[in-house]
């Protein structure tokens, strides 16, 4: 009974760690009334970015209506595995990457999501720090905790979207 009891306990204290690691929460974007740029990035058929690919959006009326529709979303902080498997569909034509910034030269506050085809959404951590150049204090951490694929779709007709 002893060892019955010292087993359950065990397993449930390892539920209980999974289920802190993917616990919920609302993500919020940092600095939401200081970005006046968006960046849509996409990838050809081949899987690589193009000068067919981009689009700039200066607008702030779509940056902010773009703003409204993916902050506050709910989020989880899934395993390094499963944010490594995400990655590595970046690659694959359907997926976005969208920029917000504060400079149209990309060079000061930028805030990062990556859009896939499923319809999940991948969050930079929201710690409103510039990315340097070679990439650090970009930490891609939040993954959407349902899929959203009607937000792409929305995302693309809203910003005149065509690739």
């Amino acid at each position: 009974m002893f060892s019955f009891c010292t087993l359950m306990i065990v397993f449930l204290n390892a539920c209980s760690l999974e289920t802190t690691k993917t616990k919920s929460e609302i993500l919020e974007i940092p600095n939401i009334d200081e970005y006046t740029t968006l960046l849509v990035q996409s990838v050809d058929e081949k899987g690589v970015s193009s000068n067919s690919t981009p689009k700039d959006i200066t607008d702030i009326n779509e940056i902010q209506a773009f703003i409204e529709k993916v902050n506050k979303m709910e989020v989880v902080q899934p395993p390094n595995k499963e944010l490594l498997e995400k990655s590595k569909e970046l690659n694959k034509k359907g997926n976005y990457f969208f920029v917000l910034s504060d400079k149209e030269t990309m060079d000061n506050k930028v805030y990062t999501m990556n859009f896939f085809s499923d319809g999940r959404i991948m969050f930079q951590e929201p710690n409103g720090k510039k990315q340097e150049a070679n990439g650090a204090e970009q930490k891609m951490m939040y993954l959407s905790k349902e899929k959203h694929t009607d937000v792409l779709l929305e995302m693309k007709e809203l910003l005149n979207i065509k690739f």
